[in-house]
């Protein structure tokens, strides 16, 4: 009864202060946060197709909302409302691990509801809000399989972990972490066998009807055009990175891409690299307009133009193959400039879009002012937009976490907690570590990693981190009175 009452006040309190923030935030700024991905998903809404560059969950969900209204303010209330809702989940799941004292459940409470980062990304038509809350979910469901090893549950899981795949391809490592949980959790060897084939036939039976539909849609068949894409962005990064590049005989198939590289290549040799348009760790390759990569130089729209993406696609094998091969002639040259700086990137990850309102524009693209149904392409803001710099901080933050969470495991080992913390603590901390170890190795070869990808590594640090270093201050007090 205690409990309930405990979970009932987090909830109230949770709710009040999400209505509060919202209200607050909305006056300052009414329209959403747009940049070049928002264009490409609202353009998968509008026109309700099943493939493109992206997974395609979180268009599905702008027009679940559209069915209803096409308003801009309840589609970022919805994604606001509906992180609370897989955030109290989390927690409450969290408060069930173990015994937790005030401050721990005041500081990880204020973490996930009263974090600027999330009311700030919630404004953005990203998928991200969405996915992490998605998340949030998946990995409370597999903290619970282990003390609740009920059935429903179970398919409830299977559930989120296939929705999780069609809204980011993050979401690739998921079933991985998944079946390597669910090998020890209390079911019999028949239920887990089952549930480990009918994941690998639902992700089958997903990559297959997604590959059909890119097919479809973009001319291509292949799962994702934009895996292609960004591998070739990492290798060409790596390579421009290099102080000499050495005259290279590519193969026939990759001469005219590799001749606009070089080409490209050559004409900034005069320029700083601190003053490069490919300096920083981005996904400058794969995005600019004026990228040799890009199909046609200098198109406009890029992310909002379907012939253009059907261009991007029709060369993703290639470039794909292309950024393959680069790799293997200069594998220290990739592991020096792409590798190594992204794996330092993970844990210092620039604060990207998060500190600047709708790229420094007042206006939109058309399929926005369309889909919402603005009068014209202006938006604006009742603030100064000056606050947005607070994220400029989270950088270090996320180093703060990452230490706050690596001294408390130490420490826990050190004063022997897996000899009496909670099993159930135990199997959640063993599958946190677990999870973010194969994040980073993911992360760092995947994509440059950017702050907006980290923020539900940083709920599950800073959680973690105050839970480990409450339970070895515990017992250091313990041993200390005896």
């Amino acid at each position: 009864m205690m409990r309930m009452q405990k979970h009932y006040r987090y909830f109230c309190l949770a709710g009040f202060t999400m209505l509060i923030q919202f209200t607050i935030f909305k006056y300052f700024y009414p329209f959403p946060n747009f940049m070049q991905d928002s264009y490409n998903y609202l353009r998968s809404a509008y026109e309700n197709i099943d493939a493109n560059l992206w997974p395609v969950g979180y268009s599905k969900l702008i027009r679940f909302v559209g069915f209803f209204t096409h308003s801009a303010t309840v589609l970022v209330f919805v994604q606001y409302f509906f992180y609370h809702l897989c955030a109290l989940y989390f927690f409450f799941t969290v408060l069930d691990l173990r015994e937790t004292s005030r401050w721990v459940r005041g500081i990880i409470f204020a973490f996930l509801f009263l974090n600027p980062a999330i009311l700030y990304l919630s404004n953005y038509i990203t998928s991200d809000v969405y996915f992490i809350g998605i998340s949030l979910v998946w990995i409370s469901q597999l903290f619970r399989l282990v003390y609740e090893p009920s059935r429903w549950l179970l398919l409830a899981h299977l559930v989120v972990l296939i929705l999780a795949y069609t809204v980011r391809y993050h979401a690739l490592i998921y079933p991985l972490i998944s079946v390597t949980a669910l090998v020890f959790c209390q079911f019999s060897v028949r239920v887990k066998v089952g549930s480990i084939l009918l994941i690998i036939a639902l992700i089958a039976g997903f990559m297959f009807y997604t590959t059909s539909q890119t097919e479809k849609v973009m001319g291509t068949r292949q799962f994702s055009a934009f895996s292609g894409w960004q591998m070739a962005n990492n290798a060409v990064y790596a390579y421009a990175h290099m102080p000499e590049r050495p005259p290279l005989k590519v193969p026939e198939r990759f001469g005219a891409v590799h001749h606009r590289v070089t080409a490209y290549l050559d004409s900034l040799q005069h320029i700083p690299m601190a003053r490069r348009p490919d300096g920083p760790l981005m996904a400058f390759y794969l995005w600019d307009p004026y990228s040799p990569l890009q199909p046609v130089a200098g198109a406009v729209n890029i992310a909002d133009n379907k012939v253009h993406l059907q261009q991007m696609a029709a060369v993703a094998s290639l470039y794909n193959d292309y950024g393959k091969y680069l790799i293997s002639e200069y594998p220290w040259a990739y592991f020096r400039y792409y590798l190594l700086p992204n794996f330092f990137q993970y844990a210092y990850p620039p604060s990207e879009n998060l500190v600047v309102y709708n790229d420094g524009r007042d206006t939109v693209w058309r399929v926005a002012q369309s889909w919402f149904h603005y009068s014209a392409n202006k938006v604006f803001t009742r603030s100064d937009t000056k606050e947005m710099a607070l994220f400029g901080y989270y950088p270090l933050l996320m180093v703060l976490i990452i230490f706050l969470f690596v001294s408390g495991w130490i420490a826990y080992y050190v004063v022997g907690g897996p000899s009496f913390a909670e099993l159930r603590f135990r199997y959640a901390l063993r599958l946190g570590t677990f999870y973010w170890i194969v994040h980073y190795g993911f992360s760092v070869l995947a994509s440059p990693v950017v702050l907006r990808y980290q923020l539900f590594n940083m709920i599950l640090g800073v959680t973690f981190g105050v839970l480990l270093w409450e339970l070895v201050l515990r017992s250091l007090f313990a041993n200390r009175e005896q």
